[in-house]
């Protein structure tokens, strides 16, 4: 298992690989309609590739729940509306860890300054939910992306959907 911050660290270099291959395209548009697609294709090139790492993680674990693989591909779209700089992105890392409390205090506020990486990453499963609603996604699927970073799903989802929400939360912390 990585340290946390080894981890961190595998994660940023991830976000300098290149776009996903023609295969992973393929896979991507077989699960995806196209109004899905369309955010798909929006997400920046390493949030295309953390999806498809996730989306890979569940389908070797023997995944094949539509609305989870969906989720997979789609739990980051929020992000679109304010896409994150790489220094943004380490930034939001290093306040979260260092001052947790402002980090969360700031990410309830409007994305401007220096509060904007937090607030991106606090906010986007928000964000992200209601454009996949407003893709025609399946409320599985929304309450999922909604949900992907809450720790207390308590009266959030049914059983089901907190047992397909464990499995997207531990193959999103792992890519």
């Amino acid at each position: 298992m990585r340290t946390k911050s080894g981890y961190r660290i595998w994660q940023f270099w991830q976000s300098l690989g290149k776009p996903p291959c023609d295969l992973a395209w393929h896979k991507v548009e077989g699960l995806l309609t196209p109004r899905e697609l369309a955010l798909f294709r929006q997400l920046p090139v390493p949030d295309q590739n953390h999806s498809l790492r996730v989306l890979n993680t569940l389908e070797r674990g023997g995944e094949s729940d539509p609305d989870l693989l969906k989720a997979a591909l789609l739990h980051d779209i929020g992000k679109i509306l304010h896409p994150l700089r790489r220094w943004e992105r380490v930034y939001a890392v290093l306040l979260g860890n260092l001052f947790p409390e402002t980090a969360a205090r700031w990410g309830k506020m409007e994305p401007r300054g220096l509060r904007r990486a937090p607030v991106i990453i606090q906010q986007h499963p928000v964000w992200g939910a209601g454009l996949a609603e407003e893709a025609g996604c399946s409320s599985r699927v929304v309450d999922l992306i909604r949900y992907h970073e809450r720790e207390e799903l308590t009266g959030l989802l049914d059983q089901a959907g907190v047992e397909l929400m464990e499995k997207l939360q531990r193959a999103d912390n792992s890519n």
